[in-house]
């Protein structure tokens, strides 16, 4: 603990000494939000509160995030859900985006590389993808980039960049047209000078990563050399887990709490955050020492992509045919002497019945059996009340409840959450809870 405390200590210093300034840094707040710290400037001065007055002027009826980066020496801000990107000077915004367009950037992933600007990914009620925006600073809009293997009906929130190229790490397949709706357990990687997209492999001791994604509580916050990712499930190995952006080595620190995911405001100075508390206090967490004081537990690392012949010999062509041939037939007669199986019997769902208990958002649930409860509190016991945006909020609650009944059922015959509506005012959706 006198370790812990004497980092801490070390770390006010350093930013109290003049000569220091960071090479990267990042502020990130939401419309209004900012104004609950009680400060009024940010990341040493390059944010100040007349700005944020700006901001908040064109979009303060919203629930926008504003995801602030630097690319040099000049400052930028992207605002979530719209293609708004406005250069900082001073006080003053100057927008680099000159058109009105709308469309899925939602939850996208902003970022300065090469001497350009570009988005990553986006995200809408009824589709997700991971297409690659560069601005044309010549005509102030945003173009579309072409990319090999780019995965379809894809998104994930937990991105970051290293020299090579850029990480998404887990993520979700969703498209409602198609019946699309699984998750990710492993990512993918952008080779930034091929554009093209490789399989990332996942690895943490003793965690199965089928079960962490299907979690609703895991946060992502990237600093310059690292990617912070937090979670309260309790498990073995997870707490804060401190990815090495350049290495791929994971590390695990003994700690329960995501507070920095939920601090009104976020500031990031190369490896070092600063955020507050629920109760408005204060908090400063210099990732650099907490590495020191960590344990090595898993690795991400890129899968080498698959090597397809340009050409065919007829030879080859004829024996792949007979094969597909023999094995057709040899699955026709095996699959008549199985018995059939019913299509509740055949969904993915966990065979071992306990193990389908072993679900923490059922967990939370089960004390409250026979209670009917209000939106706001199925929310905070599935851990989603902390996200700004009504629609991801209710697409996140229904995938999870699918998941939570899905499990319930196989567990004991019958789901678990039931939606309900009282008769006397049929616009609020109640959810009952039968154990």
């Amino acid at each position: 603990m006198n370790r812990r405390f004497f980092w801490l200590i070390l770390f006010f210093v350093l930013l109290s000494l003049p000569g220091v300034a960071a090479d990267s840094y990042w502020f990130k707040t939401s419309a209004k939000e900012w104004k609950k710290s009680g400060k009024t400037t940010f990341l040493e001065g390059r944010v100040q509160a007349a700005m944020l007055d700006s901001l908040d002027a064109l979009y303060g009826e919203t629930d926008y995030d504003y995801h602030f980066y630097n690319k040099g020496n000049d400052l930028f801000v992207l605002v979530s859900c719209t293609f708004d990107l406005y250069r900082v000077n001073g006080t003053a915004l100057e927008k680099q985006y000159n058109y009105l367009n709308r469309g899925f950037t939602c939850a996208t992933y902003p970022f300065g590389r090469d001497e350009g600007h570009f988005l990553l990914g986006g995200k809408g009620f009824w589709t997700s993808q991971m297409d690659l925006l560069a601005l044309d600073e010549m005509n102030g809009s945003w173009e579309w980039v072409k990319t090999t293997n780019q995965p379809i009906d894809y998104h994930s929130p937990y991105v970051y960049q290293n020299s090579k190229g850029l990480f998404t790490l887990f993520g979700h397949y969703y498209n409602p047209r198609k019946g699309i709706d699984t998750w990710e357990t492993q990512g993918y990687f952008l080779d930034w000078k091929t554009k093209t997209w490789n399989k990332v492999a996942v690895q943490i001791e003793g965690v199965d990563n089928q079960t962490l994604v299907a979690m609703s509580a895991i946060y992502s916050i990237e600093t310059k050399d690292y990617v912070l990712l937090s979670t309260t499930s309790g498990k073995d190995n997870l707490g804060w887990n401190i990815l090495e952006k350049e290495s791929g080595t994971m590390y695990y620190f003994f700690a329960r709490n995501a507070d920095m995911a939920h601090s009104p405001v976020l500031e990031i100075l190369d490896n070092s955050l600063i955020y507050q508390l629920g109760n408005g206090e204060a908090r400063a967490l210099d990732l650099d020492s907490i590495k020191v004081q960590s344990d090595i537990v898993g690795q991400v690392r890129v899968l080498e992509a698959t090597v397809v012949p340009k050409e065919i010999s007829p030879l080859l062509l004829y024996g792949a045919l007979l094969l597909a041939i023999g094995g057709g037939l040899t699955w026709f007669f095996l699959s008549r002497r199985k018995k059939v199986v019913s299509p509740a019997q055949s969904q993915d769902v966990p065979e071992d019945k306990e193990a389908s208990l072993d679900f923490e958002p059922i967990l939370r649930l089960l004390p409250y059996d026979g209670q009917q409860l209000t939106t706001e509190v199925i929310d905070q016991l599935l851990g989603i009340d902390h996200l700004e945006n009504f629609d991801f909020k209710r697409m996140k609650r229904s995938r999870l409840i699918k998941e939570i009944n899905k499990r319930y059922l196989l567990h004991a015959g019958k789901e678990l959450v039931l939606r309900d509506k009282k008769p006397d005012d049929r616009r609020f959706t109640y959810y009952l809870i039968k154990a």
